[in-house]
């Protein structure tokens, strides 16, 4: 099996093995940032739309449905096991979370949906950016940093039922199951040794609940509640991280309808 490819950025500095680490000029590192986030983000657009278009029927008596959230999450506090190799592995119980959901880079997702006219199910394609941020000082003296910012990436596949609440169908309750995988950006400082990179992560899975209010013809605001899960190998300085992360989202957010 090949190792997904990763984009590694060091500071100036001496590695856990005593060779010399190089590290990039603040111009090309900002370079390759924006670079890398230009093309995440563009693939994260194309899975979304291509999910859409090879799952829908090819029928124009559907609905067609884009939303964007914010919102903020709770992750569950957990084990992480550090492997380093010939270094050996290290098991941290409980380690809590942050999640900064209001700092840069926000807490976000954004999603995509096809409804057959008239019925109350449909699919999705979804993105969520989830963020978790181990306190500091919970990892021993080695780890002075591990966090997963950029972020803990969640790419979903959903199923969702759609049940109006009236008549009149202003109001609307939503339910939806989602697999998928992560695409983690980890961060870490290791030995001295600081590194970050995007790499596939592990199967992933979601349950959401919450209603919609139709404010106007073709607009939607809505409320929901997730809980996700996903347990990615993180690639940290000198080795990996592995963790179960149990989140709780709280999302608000608007939606157009066509």
């Amino acid at each position: 099996m090949i190792a997904p490819a990763t984009i590694v950025l060091t500071r100036p500095g001496r590695s856990s093995s005593g060779s010399r680490v190089l590290g990039f000029s603040g111009s090309r590192v900002l370079g390759l940032r924006v670079a890398r986030a230009l093309t995440f983000c563009r693939c994260r657009l194309a899975l979304l739309a291509s999910l859409c278009f090879l799952l829908a029927p090819a029928t124009a008596h559907a609905d067609w449905t884009l939303a964007a959230y914010i919102g903020t999450a709770w992750t569950q506090s957990t084990t992480l096991t550090l492997d380093r190799g010939a270094l050996g592995r290290s098991t941290f119980s409980g380690v809590p979370f942050d999640s900064h959901s209001f700092e840069g880079p926000l807490y976000y997702g954004y999603r995509g949906g096809w409804f057959r006219r008239g019925s109350i199910a449909g699919i999705e394609g979804e993105a969520i950016h989830l963020k978790v941020f181990a306190r500091p000082g919970t990892l021993g003296p080695d780890v002075r940093r591990f966090s997963i910012s950029h972020g803990l990436n969640l790419l979903f596949a959903n199923a969702v039922l759609r049940k109006p609440l009236s008549a009149s169908r202003h109001v609307v309750a939503t339910a939806r199951l989602g697999v998928g995988f992560s695409v983690p950006h980890g961060e870490s400082e290791i030995g001295g040794v600081e590194q970050q990179q995007y790499a596939i992560g592990s199967l992933a899975l979601q349950a959401a609940g919450g209603a919609e209010l139709r404010v106007a013809p073709h607009l939607r605001g809505f409320a929901e509640y997730k809980l996700t899960r996903t347990a990615p190998d993180v690639s940290v300085a000198g080795g990996s991280m592995h963790g179960r992360y149990l989140s709780q989202h709280l999302a608000a957010g608007l939606g157009v309808a066509w």
